[in-house]
C-alpha cells in the first residue's frame, strides 16, 4: 500500500470517527448507555490498527474505537453494542461501547477486558507469556503471517492507567521473560476529572525507564504519519525479536470523558482550545493537501463517510433489543465432566495424604496434557511450594512448564485469561487464603465475567490453589478460611475436599472443568497431622478416576430407626468441618448424619434438600466465622426450601466473629469449632 493510500484511508476512518461522536452528541436521548468516542486519539489509533494483523492479538480500551475502525469493524458493529442491541457482536448487549472481544477470521484476536482502569495489562500480558510458552514447547501451535511472521501482542492503556500497582506487574513480568507484547500508551493529560499534574510524579515513558528490558519511545500521538512509521518500527521489531516494548503517545482529548461526565463540568475554554490545536483530523487533512490532494477529493471523503455513519446508525436503531430468556446465558462454558467415572478404591491401593493426591493428579494430568502449566510462589524446583504440594513436578517437567512467580497475586491469577486465549490451561496458585486478596480484582474484574461478557467466546478455564484453614498456631495471616468472599463472585466455582481420595478426583475434573475453579486446600488435612483427621487419607483413585464438581455425599448415614422416628439430625458441612463432625458422630447411636458438600458452588441441593427432608433437623457447620457467612446464607436458603419438613430451625455452628484468628495455640482453639462444641449443639438440637 502506498504512502498515499494509507494517509487516506486513515483519513476517512478520521472522518468517520468524527461523524460518529457527532451522531452521539446529537441523539444523546437514543445513546443513553454511557459511552466514550476517541476524539483525538484517531491518529495513533489507527497508525497501531494498520499494522496489526489478523495473526495478532489487540485488547483496546474503552476510547479505542478508532482503533476498532482501522482493523476493519464498521460502524455499524460498533454501534450495535453502543445501543445494547441482540445483534451486538461483541457481548450481546452485556457490555459498554467499545469493549469489544473478538475471536474470528481476518482480524487480530481481541481478549474480552473490563473497564477497571489497567486492568487489562496483565491479562494481555498472560497472552504473551501463552504465545513464549508455545515457542519453546511446540511452535506450531503459534498462528503466523503469510510469511511466516511472529505474532505480537498489544495492549493499549491511557496514562493515568499507570498509577496502577497492577501494570507494574505486568510489566515486570514481560521484562523478565521478555514477551512479544507492546504497550501502547495515549496520554491526553487527564484521568477524569484529575489532571496529570494534580495525580502523577512522572509520565509512562519516564516510569518505564526503571524497567530494565522495557524498550519505549515517545510519539506525537496526533501526528498520523509519526504515528505511523513508529507503529511500523515497533511492530517489526517485536516480531523480529520478540521484546516488550513501551510507545507513549501525546494526545489530546477532545471529547467528554464519557456521555456521563462531560468536558464542561471541568474542563476550562483555554484547556479545550490548547488541546484543539492539536486534532489530528485538520492536521492530516493539510498534509494531504500539502501532497496534492485536492480539498473536494478530501471532502467527498468526508461527506461520503458521514453517510455511512448516517446509514449505519439508523440500521443499529432498528436492531431488536437482547430476549429477556437470554440474561443468564454463558455464565459458564458448559462442563464436561457430569458422572463420576473410573475406579475410586482400586483393590491392593495404598492410603495417601490430601497433598500428595493433589500432587499426583496434577502429574497424571500433565502427562497427558502438554498445554498444562504450573506455576505461583515459591512452587518450583528448588522448594515444590511452602507445604510440598508440588515437590518434583518442575523437575518432572521443566522450569517452562512449573515455575515460581515473584510475590505477585494479581498476575498469577489475571494472567490465566491470555493463556486461555492461546489454548494453555494454567494451575496456578497463592500461598495462603489470607493473602488471595490482591488477586480480586483479576478474578472479580477479568475472570469471572469473561465468559459471560464474551458470549461463551472467551471462558477462563483455570485452576486456583489456595491453601486456607487453622491449625497448630499458624496466626492471623496464615490461617484464615475465605469461601465466603469467594462465593460472593458469580462465575466462578469453588471446590472444598475433605478426603484425599475427594481430592484427586475433584482436582482433575477442575482441570478439564474449561471454567475458573477454586481448589480450597485446608493446610491442617494435607498430611493429617491433626487429631481425628487420619480418614482424609484415602487409597488413592486408579489414573482414570475424576469426580464431577457439585456432587455432595454422605460420608456418615444415620440409622434408619432413628430417622423413622423422627430422632435423627443431618450436619452438612466440608473441609475440616467433615472430620469435626465425624468425631462428633461418635458420640450419638446412629442419629447424626454428615454431608459433606465437597463443592461449594455449584451446590448440590438436590442430594442437600433430599437429606434435610428425612431428617427434619439439621445443622450447618463451618470453620468460618459465622456471622454473614456462607454458612448462614446455606441455612437460610435450606430453611426455605425445606419448611415443611423442619421440626426445628435450622442451626449453623461456625468460628467466633473475630478479625483474625490468634497465634497463641489456646486462643486458636476458643475461636474454632471442633467435635466437642459440635457435640453439645447437636444434643440440644435433637432435644429440640
Amino acid at each position: 500500500m502506498s504512502n498515499e493510500s494509507i494517509l487516506l484511508r486513515a483519513y476517512e476512518m478520521m472522518c468517520r470517527a468524527k461523524a460518529m461522536a457527532f451522531t452521539y452528541e446529537s441523539n444523546r436521548s437514543t445513546c443513553r448507555y454511557v459511552h466514550s468516542t476517541s476524539r483525538g486519539h484517531e491518529a495513533i489509533q489507527l497508525a497501531t490498527a494498520f499494522n496489526l494483523a489478523a495473526h495478532d492479538f489487540v485488547s483496546p480500551y474503552y476510547r479505542d474505537e478508532s482503533l476498532m475502525l482501522g482493523l476493519g469493524f464498521t460502524p455499524y458493529e460498533l454501534m450495535l453494542q453502543l445501543l445494547a442491541k441482540a445483534a451486538d457482536p461483541f457481548t450481546g448487549g452485556r457490555e459498554y461501547y467499545n469493549h469489544p472481544n473478538y475471536r474470528g477470521n481476518g482480524k487480530p484476536t481481541i481478549i474480552h477486558q473490563s473497564s477497571a482502569t489497567g486492568m487489562q495489562a496483565i491479562p494481555t500480558t498472560g497472552i504473551a507469556q501463552g504465545i513464549r510458552y508455545w515457542e519453546n514447547i511446540d511452535p506450531s501451535k503459534i498462528t503466523r503471517g503469510p510469511a511466516g511472521e511472529a505474532p505480537v501482542v498489544v495492549c493499549s492503556m491511557g496514562d493515568a492507567s499507570f498509577t496502577e500497582g497492577e501494570v507494574s506487574e505486568a510489566l515486570q513480568f514481560a521484562v523478565l521473560k521478555q514477551l512479544p507484547i507492546i504497550y501502547l500508551v495515549q496520554d491526553n493529560e487527564w484521568g477524569i476529572s484529575v489532571s496529570s499534574r494534580e495525580a502523577r510524579a512522572m509520565n509512562a515513558y519516564e516510569y518505564a525507564g526503571g524497567f530494565n528490558g522495557l524498550n519505549r519511545v515517545q510519539v506525537n500521538g496526533a501526528d498520523f504519519e509519526a504515528s505511523y512509521r513508529t507503529m511500523a518500527d515497533v511492530v517489526s521489531r517485536v516480531r523480529a525479536e520478540g521484546k516488550p516494548w513501551l510507545v507513549h503517545a501525546t494526545v489530546p482529548l477532545l471529547g467528554h470523558h464519557t456521555s456521563g461526565v462531560r468536558k464542561e463540568f471541568y474542563r476550562t475554554d483555554a484547556d479545550l482550545a490548547i488541546h484543539g490545536q492539536s486534532d489530528p483530523l485538520p492536521l492530516l487533512y493539510k498534509k494531504l493537501i500539502e501532497a496534492g490532494i485536492t480539498s473536494e477529493e478530501l471532502d467527498s471523503i468526508e461527506q461520503a463517510a458521514a453517510t455511512i455513519v448516517s446509514d449505519d446508525f439508523r440500521r443499529a436503531i432498528l436492531q431488536a433489543d437482547p430476549d429477556p430468556s437470554t440474561t443468564g446465558d454463558h455464565v459458564f462454558k458448559p462442563a464436561t465432566i457430569a458422572e463420576e467415572t473410573g475406579e475410586r478404591q482400586p483393590a491392593g491401593g495404598t492410603r495417601i495424604m490430601m497433598v500428595d493426591a493433589a500432587l499426583f493428579a496434577i502429574r497424571e494430568m500433565m502427562e497427558l496434557h502438554p498445554e498444562i502449566v504450573l506455576y505461583g510462589q515459591d512452587v518450583g524446583q528448588l522448594l515444590g511450594g511452602v507445604f510440598r504440594e508440588t515437590a518434583t513436578l518442575a523437575s518432572q517437567f521443566g522450569q517452562h512448564r512449573v515455575f515460581n512467580t515473584a510475590i505477585q497475586e494479581a498476575y498469577i491469577v489475571g494472567s490465566t485469561v491470555g493463556l486461555n486465549a492461546v489454548g494453555i490451561r494454567p494451575i496456578v496458585e497463592v500461598q495462603f487464603g489470607d493473602y488471595l486478596y490482591p488477586g480480586f480484582n483479576q478474578l472479580v474484574t477479568e475472570i469471572s465475567k469473561s465468559c459471560y461478557l464474551s458470549c461463551g467466546k472467551f471462558p477462563v478455564g483455570m485452576v486456583l490453589r489456595v491453601p486456607v484453614g487453622a491449625y497448630g498456631g499458624g496466626g492471623p495471616y496464615h490461617s484464615g478460611n475465605v469461601e465466603t468472599t469467594l462465593l460472593s463472585i458469580k462465575g466462578i466455582k469453588v471446590v472444598y475436599p475433605s478426603n484425599a481420595a475427594d481430592m484427586k478426583g475433584l482436582m482433575k475434573a477442575a482441570i478439564l472443568d474449561g471454567n475458573p475453579v477454586v481448589m480450597l486446600e485446608h493446610k491442617g488435612l494435607y498430611w493429617s497431622k491433626v487429631p481425628g483427621t487420619d480418614d482424609a487419607r484415602r487409597i488413592e483413585p486408579a489414573p482414570d478416576y475424576i469426580l464431577p464438581l457439585g456432587k455432595a455425599i454422605t460420608t456418615m448415614p444415620a440409622a434408619e430407626s432413628m430417622m423413622e422416628n423422627g430422632k435423627s439430625c443431618v450436619v452438612v458441612t466440608y473441609g475440616m468441618g467433615v472430620h469435626w463432625a465425624l468425631n462428633a458422630a461418635r458420640e450419638f447411636n446412629g442419629e447424626m448424619e454428615v454431608l459433606d458438600l465437597r463443592t461449594l458452588y455449584p451446590l448440590d441441593e438436590e442430594l442437600l434438600y433430599e437429606r434435610v427432608r428425612l431428617h427434619g433437623k439439621c445443622l450447618v457447620l463451618t470453620e468460618e466465622q459465622q456471622n454473614n457467612s456462607f454458612a448462614e446464607a446455606l441455612a437460610a436458603r435450606i430453611s426455605k426450601a425445606c419448611f415443611r419438613w423442619l421440626d426445628a430451625p435450622v442451626e449453623v455452628l461456625g468460628a467466633m466473629n473475630l478479625p483474625a484468628v490468634p497465634m497463641n495455640s489456646i486462643l486458636e482453639a476458643a475461636m474454632l469449632p471442633d467435635a466437642a462444641k459440635l457435640t453439645a449443639r447437636v444434643k440440644e438440637l435433637l432435644e429440640s
